[in-house]
């Protein structure tokens, strides 16, 4: 089982495996490491409130269509 070497280190393996980037064999030594460290067990618990309070509270502006495809007609020039 890997151990991380820092908080920076397993902050970035955390958010790799929340956005469901981190290789497997990867997953599951951050699982075990979160299992067996309460400290762990609260930065990744801290992640996900996080994650959930700005996907609740702040919103996508809306864009047409016609601003849409203004942009993609720019871009084939």
């Amino acid at each position: 089982m890997k151990t991380f070497d820092s908080v920076k280190s397993l902050r970035h393996q955390i958010n790799l495996f929340l956005d469901n980037e981190l290789p497997i064999e990867q997953k599951d030594d951050l699982i075990k490491a979160i299992e067996l460290n309460p400290k762990s067990q609260m930065i990744m618990e801290n992640e996900m409130i996080f994650r959930d309070f700005v996907k609740s509270n702040f919103k996508r502006p809306e864009v047409t269509q016609d601003f849409v495809q203004s942009i993609k007609d720019r871009i084939m020039m």
